[in-house]
């Protein structure tokens, strides 16, 4: 099973007040998630702010999966300021597959780190059969 959560916010750059070209980035942005095969979502806005917000639950890691850590790295280079986190959990995993497994998105750059809030699953969220 393979379980993802995730959260953007869209920024131009990492100054607070910097936004002067982020009409157009999300234009793009807008237009380059209208490519994905799995998540052509769309960027919202709440209080003047960008974001986008994904879930997925399915048995295997698959391309829908790779396509939201493919969605993270597009976002990365195009929004440097944009910031998030996307947890994923694979039971699947060669490793990590006993905890959930966070991509930290922040200054341009995606960081893989493993979750302890979650981790590991069993104990701290199921017991073991």
């Amino acid at each position: 099973m393979v379980e993802m959560h995730g959260w953007i916010t869209i920024k131009e750059t990492f100054l607070a007040n910097d936004d002067d070209n982020i009409t157009a980035i999300v234009s793009d942005i807008n237009n380059e998630l209208m490519k994905f095969r799995y998540h052509n979502s769309i960027v919202k806005w709440m209080n003047g702010e960008g974001y986008l917000q994904y879930s997925l639950y399915t048995n295997h890691w698959s391309d829908d999966c790779q396509e939201l850590i493919d969605i993270y790295n597009y976002i990365s280079r195009k929004a440097i300021g944009s910031y998030g986190l996307l947890y994923v959990m694979n039971d699947e995993a060669k490793i990590d597959n006993n905890s959930f497994v966070i991509y930290k998105l922040a200054r341009g750059r995606i960081e893989r780190v493993v979750d302890n809030l979650l981790s590991p699953f069993i104990p701290t969220v199921e017991d073991s059969n």
